[in-house]
């Protein structure tokens, strides 16, 4: 029952986040989008930064988790690659609250020691992961190391774009320009 309780505080809370925003919500908003008394919530957390910091873990989480369970099983660097760059795509599409969510406490990371830690974490465990996927060459080539931070880069930028104009670009057609752009700077790398 506790994780069913924290998992409904959570979630109400990413909702109060995303119609509220951070510098807005308070727990009375948080409790009443749950159904629940503001005891139940510090029965379970200790005071709203605490709620605050698991809804940004959670957010992370299962962002992370949706890059894992798309690109793991495929075994090619170049497979993997694929599949991550039109995951770019799906995150604003299937999870528009993601970047919501974000950019509320990116806004935040400056003056709370403890956001900006997890946010750092979540990004230096993304380029470590798309590291791993393409391979150990990518360390030794001076130019092809900072691919991972700009698939990263481009995502990130890509997706709070699309979640605050959904008009901006054709996020469809912009799926394979990502994919073009990326394949002919590795190709190009390559060929040196």
């Amino acid at each position: 029952m506790e994780d069913i309780r924290k998992g409904q505080v959570i979630e109400a809370a990413k909702k109060c986040i995303v119609d509220k925003g951070l510098s807005n919500l308070s727990m009375k908003d948080i409790a009443k989008e749950a159904e629940v008394s503001t005891g139940i919530i510090y029965h379970y957390f200790k005071n709203k930064e605490d709620v605050l910091l698991q809804v940004l873990k959670e957010s992370f989480r299962s962002s992370h988790e949706q890059v894992m369970e798309t690109v793991e099983p495929l075994e090619t660097p170049e497979e993997k690659l694929t599949k991550h760059l039109e995951n770019i795509n799906s995150v604003p599409k299937e999870n528009p609250d993601f970047y919501l969510l974000l950019m509320n406490y990116l806004g935040e990371a400056k003056h709370h020691p403890e956001i900006k830690k997890i946010v750092v974490k979540f990004f230096r465990n993304l380029k470590t992961y798309i590291e791993e996927y393409l391979g150990k060459d990518l360390k030794s080539d001076a130019r092809m190391k900072h691919l991972p931070i700009m698939i990263y880069a481009l995502g990130l930028g890509l997706g709070i774009m699309w979640t605050m104009d959904n008009q901006f670009y054709d996020i469809e057609e912009m799926e394979t320009s990502i994919k073009d752009l990326i394949f002919s700077y590795v190709n190009l790398e390559k060929g040196r």
